[in-house]
């Protein structure tokens, strides 16, 4: 083997390697993405990754088994994400606030299509993608079997990344992504779908300045942190089906963040040379190494797309809505 070659599969192992050791949101008790954390810019071998559910419905002494998943990225061409900054926490995401600045292109791009499904025979029978009018693709779903993962766990659907780059006027030295999933648990949910059902992660935006928040349950619950306020979306998640109780996986979303390439990377056999993208002068968050941005999906985006049809733009038989 060429020097040439030995550099470049150790730069891929480098850099997947990189990416690996900071994959972990609670390692897989919940629904979360195997690589959470991304560089700007990733391409081929890095930019495969999977939804990890890690466990099925409640209740926690008797999991009911996962028939199914939906998945939805936020999409700020048909729809309007709602943007946070936080440029204090040093990366906990406890300082977000509304960003001034709600114009997503001044902070990143694509702004659609930043996940799609990979066709490669998973867990589930029956899949597709979800995409909006114009067709840009904004997540899938996967469904048709029934497991118990207390024996087969976890359960992962797998997708790929666009290779997402952070504008270079901007700031930011990282742009988080927060998900909308549904995991399914029977056949045939109810309209009124309990915990024991469906189990959201649900991307709830109850950070300072967000018009209407805090957003919760009816009922404030003091031990959980849970406001009491309005629904943000339809499917905010609840432990009853009368829709008063926010339950297991309220305000307990996956991300994919997409970190800043500041010094550039090389092409190598399986990705693309990236340019380097540092930050620009002057910029003051977090002591002067750039803010954390994040991305939530709207109200509107995850009432639309959420939901289970046959055809790609939630058109066709409806699954469940």
């Amino acid at each position: 083997m060429s020097k040439s070659n030995i550099f470049k599969k150790r730069v891929i192992y480098s850099l997947v390697t990189t990416v690996m050791a900071t994959a972990s949101q609670g390692g897989f008790a919940h629904t979360r993405l195997e690589s959470p954390t991304i560089l700007e810019g990733s391409s081929g071998v890095l930019a495969h990754n999977r939804v990890t559910i890690g466990h099925g419905c409640p209740p926690i002494t008797a999991r009911n088994p996962s028939y199914g998943t939906s998945v939805v990225f936020p999409n700020a061409i048909s729809y309007s994400p709602i943007i946070g900054v936080d440029g204090s926490s040093a990366g906990k995401g406890t300082a977000k606030q509304y960003a001034t600045n709600q114009d997503a292109s001044t902070y990143y791009a694509p702004l659609a299509g930043i996940g799609a499904l990979i066709r490669e025979g998973g867990a589930f029978p029956y899949e597709n993608i979800k995409a909006d009018a114009k067709g840009n693709i904004d997540g899938f779903w996967a469904a048709g079997k029934s497991y118990d993962q207390t024996i087969s766990t976890p359960i992962q659907v797998s997708f790929k990344t666009a290779a997402v780059t952070i504008a270079p006027a901007s700031c930011a030295r990282s742009v988080t992504f927060v998900l909308a999933i549904a995991d399914i648990c029977t056949v045939k949910p109810s309209a009124t779908a309990a915990d024991a059902e469906i189990l959201y992660w649900s991307p709830i935006p109850n950070f300072t300045g967000v018009p209407g928040q805090p957003f919760g349950a009816p009922v404030a619950n003091t031990v959980r942190s849970i406001p009491a306020g309005p629904a943000f979306s339809l499917y905010d998640g609840y432990a009853d089906a009368a829709h008063t109780i926010a339950g297991d996986g309220w305000g307990s979303p996956a991300t994919l963040k997409v970190v800043r390439n500041t010094t550039g990377t090389p092409a190598t056999l399986t990705t693309a040379a990236v340019a380097a993208n540092p930050l620009p002068a002057g910029c003051a968050g977090n002591g002067g190494l750039g803010d954390d941005v994040y991305i939530y999906p709207s109200a509107a985006q995850i009432n639309a797309e959420l939901p289970i049809w046959t055809g790609t733009q939630q058109t066709g038989t409806n699954y469940w809505k």
